[in-house]
């Protein structure tokens, strides 16, 4: 298909979408042919509405085009935002120049062609542009190009499509020796000159690159580029065939300009959307997955280490306690060296999702605080309840019945438990968990598979929570 800014294949609707409206424009361009030339109204707010709009769309184009080619250094993309930013430049000098906007003879000192002139310069600058980018995306020096032009060479290439349209523009205005295309409102010399069939033999014949240029997929942009194309053909068809303003053809040929204009940045502000939908969704997979544990699946380490001083500060200022379980898989290097790393790996999975299984509330955390060791953070939470959490996990991985590294026992862990209060005495967050980890020390002193809590700088063995299990 056409060069396109950014290679996603159309969708089955989307493809849909713009047959309907290439049908539409072909429909209304067919029903406005047998009375084309019908005079109607002159309604004064209409060129100024049009032009800006169309001046607005195509800038906006051109621009995002030119992101694009600095984001995927693709040449081909250079001309096709010339292609805009040369009405961009165009369209405004014509609003002006055109008799009866700002003036009755018009602004800048131009003469009677000027407008008819900057028609021309509009129209056939805007094909010829998208013509090139068209042969240069299908050129087979077209990727070595690209490898080698930067981005300010890019911008630089891109500029020479605005200064060539300022000096039409000013050929249009000043030029002496111009071909006569009007007399008063009528341009029929335009219809029956070469200047004009010109202009829409080379609208038609880019109409026909779109179409028969070799594609590897059907994309959206290029879906929309074609159909900006046969609007554009369709305006140049009825305004020739019009020969006159203010009639049918005049009005409706500049509002099939505002389809083509419209038509490719549609398409370029929904493709951005859905970068930014993908982009958002990518950012949020990529943070869960780099806040979790790849082997586990639980938070890892520095998850913890930013939520567990987030609480604390939380808990000093709210005078809410906070409670800390150090979790240790008890004789896990005797494990590995009987069934093998991986399926210690394994054995640590099945832990670890068991632990997490047994936190319910959105701010209580469990991560992977080192090798075989998790920790379990318990925000607005007291020791009873804390331990009842951690005892209730250790039944959770003996209900696992993982075989150990003896016959007759299971996998099992020993906790210790450690909570702030506005009374406990703890200075900092690392004395809360130096107070877990001793008492997970008493714990494995103690015969392991239970659970030791730590109130006010007393150990105390949670006897009623655990199973001492043999070595």
């Amino acid at each position: 298909m056409a060069p396109t800014p950014h290679r996603s294949a159309a969708t089955a609707a989307q493809r849909n979408g713009a047959v309907v409206l290439a049908l539409c424009i072909v429909a209304v361009t067919a029903a406005t042919v047998p009375n084309v030339a019908m005079p109607l109204p002159v309604v004064a707010p209409f060129m100024p509405i049009f032009v800006a709009t169309v001046t607005l769309t195509e800038a906006l184009t051109a621009y995002l085009l030119m992101v694009q080619f600095v984001a995927v250094r693709r040449l081909y993309l250079v001309p096709l935002a010339g292609a805009y930013a040369c009405v961009a430049v165009l369209a405004p000098v014509q609003l002006v120049a055109f008799p009866g906007v700002f003036a009755p003879n018009g602004l800048l000192g131009g003469n009677a062609q000027s407008s008819v002139w900057l028609w021309v310069f509009w129209h056939g600058g805007f094909a010829f542009f998208i013509g090139v980018s068209l042969l240069l995306r299908q050129s087979r020096v077209h990727g070595v190009l690209s490898r080698y032009v930067s981005a300010a060479q890019g911008w630089l290439l891109f500029g020479l499509a605005p200064l060539l349209a300022a000096a039409l523009a000013w050929l249009a205005l000043y030029g002496q020796n111009l071909p006569v295309l009007i007399d008063g409102i009528d341009f029929k010399n335009l219809s029956t000159s070469l200047v004009g069939w010109t202009v829409w033999g080379l609208n038609l014949a880019v109409v026909a690159m779109v179409l028969v240029l070799p594609r590897k997929r059907l994309e959206l942009a290029g879906l929309f580029l074609f159909v900006a194309m046969l609007a554009s053909l369709a305006d140049v068809s009825l305004a020739l065939l019009s020969s006159a303003r203010f009639s049918l053809g005049w009005y409706v040929s500049r509002l099939l300009s505002l389809v083509s204009s419209v038509s490719l940045l549609a398409a370029l502000v929904y493709q951005i959307t859905q970068l930014y939908q993908e982009l958002a969704t990518t950012h949020a997979s990529l943070l869960r997955s780099s806040a979790r544990d790849n082997l586990t699946g639980v938070y890892n380490r520095n998850s913890f280490d930013i939520a567990a001083q987030t609480e604390w500060q939380r808990a000093q200022r709210s005078v809410q306690p906070l409670s800390l379980v150090l979790v240790d898989v008890d004789h896990f290097k005797r494990y590995n060296d009987y069934f093998g790393h991986v399926q210690g790996d394994v054995c640590l999975h099945a832990v670890a999702q068991a632990l997490a299984r047994s936190v319910r509330r959105p701010t209580d955390m469990v991560a992977r605080y080192g090798g075989e060791e998790f920790v379990i953070l318990l925000p607005g939470t007291r020791t009873e309840d804390a331990v009842r959490i951690a005892d209730l996990a250790r039944r959770a991985v003996a209900d696992l019945r993982l075989p150990a590294h003896a016959p007759g026992l299971t996998v099992s862990f020993s906790a210790g438990c450690a909570t702030w209060e506005a009374s406990a005495g703890l200075p900092d967050l690392e004395a809360l968990l130096v107070a877990a980890d001793q008492a997970l020390y008493q714990a494995k002193a103690q015969g392991r598979n239970q659970v030791w809590a730590q109130e006010s700088r007393v150990l105390r063995p949670a006897s009623v929570y655990g199973e001492p299990q043999a070595a």
